[in-house]
């Protein structure tokens, strides 16, 4: 099969303080490790974000284009520059520096076994209550990361009555399709907010194994 990644690098960064794709970690931007950990694994990647994350040339990528006003927007003006002959597309937040190359290759693999949508996930370890009070059943729940697989003419489609989501898989199940669950794994942190970049500078100069986006 023949898969692109979108890497999606919008966004002010209004609870970062700044472009938290743009932050430096260990000597590059957060930007150039999130595509560095996508692409050894598909045939072309497109970036979506502004001016100041690059050219395509500069990021050596296959193409840049610019976001839109909502993550779902920009996701569909990255599918609209991926070609029409690939099968499959990962969706792959940028403020995923450090997802581990094995992470990348689960959603891959079953997305050759014939799943429509898949996202790797981690067990929620901390204790939740809802608003109103209760306690909330962790067991029966999982934290969602990126990348994020999907067949593309099925992730096309969804797109196309403009549903808004935080992520794809939303838009998908929105379209009736069933989205697939791999592990996912704790190292692949997102940036959000200042500390986050500290931990993940941490994470980086622990012994990282081989192929692992995280890798200085």
């Amino acid at each position: 099969m023949m898969t692109w990644a979108v890497v999606v690098a919008g966004g002010a960064g209004t609870r970062f303080g700044r472009p938290k794709q743009l932050a430096d970690l260990r000597g590059r931007r957060v930007v150039d490790r999130s595509i560095d950990a996508m692409r050894p694994h598909v045939d072309g990647v497109v970036v979506v974000g502004d001016a100041e994350v690059g050219t395509a040339d500069g990021l050596g990528v296959d193409d840049v284009v610019a976001g839109g006003q909502s993550r779902s927007a920009s996701v569909r003006a990255g599918l609209a520059a991926v070609p029409s002959d690939a099968s499959h597309v990962l969706v792959h937040d940028a403020a995923r520096p450090l997802v581990p190359a094995e992470v990348v290759q689960r959603v891959l693999t079953a997305l050759v076994g014939g799943a429509v949508a898949v996202v790797p996930v981690v067990p929620v370890t901390d204790t939740l209550r809802s608003v109103d009070g209760a306690t909330v059943d962790r067991s029966r729940l999982v934290a969602v990361q990126t990348p994020q697989g999907f067949r593309l003419d099925a992730l096309l489609a969804a797109h196309v009555a403009g549903a808004e989501a935080t992520d794809d898989a939303a838009v998908i199940e929105q379209a009736g399709h069933v989205v697939v669950h791999v592990d996912g794994d704790p190292i692949n942190q997102k940036i959000t907010v200042p500390h986050d970049l500290v931990v993940a500078d941490a994470l980086m100069g622990m012994s990282a194994p081989d192929g692992q986006g995280a890798t200085p």
